[in-house]
């Protein structure tokens, strides 16, 4: 099935859409032609000839894609195929390449802080939270498989939580941690990380790559 026309309302359904992220991924990589072509000033009227706002929205959207994806080497080669004045002076995708630096850097607290405090567009904002779960659980799944004990404050600073509640033995924090099946040490005050497993995620078939590019043709006609 052909792609719906490349535009801010489009780009806005997919992003709140919760399309997978392997499925989110392949439907934006279709779209990357066309952004080549509006960036070049010889897309349609249809496609939003020039318009810089539907550029940033599918560089930032296309973005997220990626890190949803774990593809952060990818992610950042994207980058480079941003347009260079476009990359410089739109305030979303500026905000990309700090996140970018800071995941790069492995800086987690910083990481949280980008996604929560810089101010991200409203129609990418589902993207930005969606994000920020997926973030926080994939780190508690790497922390669970790489200590053995650790303190509440390290583990918060991890997850995004208030460090200092942790340290201080915030219920509330602590049993965070506990339902995800790890263990609170309240003598020696630390925590002990039990693994997480999860299922494998499966990978798009083509069919609902169709059937999700009709959804998001057909919403709100």
């Amino acid at each position: 099935m052909e792609l719906p026309p490349l535009s801010v309302e489009q780009l806005s359904k997919l992003a709140a859409s919760n399309v997978p992220p392997l499925q989110l991924y392949e439907i934006l990589s279709q779209y990357e032609t066309d952004a080549c072509l509006i960036s070049a000033g010889t897309g349609s009227l249809e496609t939003g000839d020039g318009d810089p706002q539907v550029l940033s929205l599918f560089y930032s959207s296309f973005f997220f894609a990626h890190l949803l994806a774990k593809q952060l080497p990818e992610a950042r080669a994207l980058t480079q195929r941003m347009p260079e004045t476009l990359r410089r002076q739109d305030p979303s995708l500026q905000n990309c390449l700090t996140l970018l630096r800071a995941l790069w850097q492995t800086q987690h607290a910083q990481v949280y802080q980008i996604l929560r405090r810089l101010p991200w567009p409203e129609n990418l904002q589902p993207l930005v939270q969606r994000y920020e779960s997926f973030f926080q659980d994939d780190t508690l799944i790497a922390i669970s498989t790489s200590y053995e004990a650790i303190r509440p404050a390290t583990a918060a600073n991890y997850l995004g939580l208030d460090p200092q509640a942790a340290e201080q033995g915030d219920p509330a924090i602590i049993e965070k941690f506990t339902s995800c099946g790890w263990t609170w040490d309240a003598a020696t005050q630390l925590l002990h990380p039990s693994p997480i497993t999860i299922p494998p995620t499966d990978k798009p078939s083509s069919n609902g790559i169709r059937e999700t590019m009709a959804m998001l043709g057909n919403r709100g006609s």
